[in-house]
């Protein structure tokens, strides 16, 4: 071993194709990790955010020997063939960021919501782009709505209206995530509570709203006022890699209503006696919001796996 060496702990900031970023006592490494990680699982690798143990060597250079126990991971399936995909670590509270203009969707936002709940994490909706809406009052409440008494808040992170919202969510020294869909303003956000532009941005698609993917990589940022922010990528895809109910927390509303129905076996499409198609009849629960739930629901079953008889 080199005679300069020697085992600090560090924090991945940021991943690589073959290495990483590793902020240790001020200073960032380069990193690349031991032998023996390509003999397990793919989300048993450092991940931004996670807290790790490295050797390290001259000039900047470390070697990751392991990976301290995460207190909470974000995880996805794989768009290519359905493996769990870790998508960060070790975070306190996601910021689920939605654009008020046709970024605007209500039913993938229970889908961001679901992923918080199996992670753990605390859901915060950001509802930005304000200053381009005419309607945030009506759609504040329409997300209030179905986010299950989750905070939600309206800013302009390009004017800084309503960007006062994020301080306390730090306070701690805690870690938050920004999720959402690419050209939602991720990015922006990001420059704006660094203080400064260190994230590319560009403009959205006039048609859909969508951005050009400006974040190309996870990253791990330190705050100036304390606490640490993780800006990711546009996620187009949003698998679930949990054999429990899916439907919990999010959708809690049809969940009480399915034990007041006639039959313990309610389909809750054609069933005689169904509480939840009484609801909808009455208006107290959205069509949409029940078709989003029944088909996270069929998902689920589809993903658990089958159990042979003896």
């Amino acid at each position: 071993m080199d005679e300069h060496a020697q085992t600090i702990e560090g924090r991945v900031v940021i991943e690589h194709k073959a290495s990483y970023g590793v902020l240790a006592d001020g200073i960032e490494y380069i990193a690349t990790v031991r032998g023996y990680f390509h003999e397990g699982a793919a989300r048993d690798f450092p991940k931004v955010g996670d807290y790790v143990v490295m050797t390290a060597l001259e000039k900047g250079k470390a070697v990751i020997e392991k990976v301290l126990p995460r207190s909470s991971e974000v995880v996805r399936k794989s768009a290519h063939d359905d493996t769990p995909q870790v998508i960060v670590t070790n975070v306190d509270v996601m910021f689920i960021v939605m654009g008020l203009d046709a970024d605007y969707n209500l039913r993938r936002l229970e889908r961001y919501l679901v992923l918080a709940q199996q992670a753990g994490v605390t859901p915060v909706i950001v509802l930005n782009k304000m200053d381009v809406s005419d309607s945030v009052l009506q759609q504040t409440q329409e997300v209030a709505a179905v986010c299950g008494g989750a905070p939600v808040f309206a800013v302009s992170a390009k004017s800084g209206e309503g960007m006062e919202q994020f301080v306390s969510y730090f306070e701690g020294e805690k870690t938050a995530v920004l999720l959402g869909s690419s050209g939602a303003g991720k990015s922006t956000i990001t420059n704006y509570l660094l203080s400064h532009s260190t994230q590319e941005t560009q403009e959205v698609r006039e048609d859909d709203s969508r951005g050009r993917h400006t974040t190309t990589t996870r990253e791990l940022f330190t705050l100036p006022g304390g606490g640490f922010l993780i800006d990711t990528p546009g996620m187009r895809e949003l698998g679930f890699v949990s054999e429990q109910d899916t439907t919990e927390g999010t959708f809690s509303d049809i969940e009480l209503l399915t034990y007041a129905c006639k039959f313990s076996n309610c389909d809750h499409i054609k069933s005689a006696g169904c509480a939840v198609q009484n609801a909808i009849a009455t208006g107290e629960i959205d069509q949409k919001h029940f078709d989003n739930y029944m088909k996270l629901q069929q998902r689920s079953a589809e993903t658990r796996p089958s159990r042979k008889r003896d």
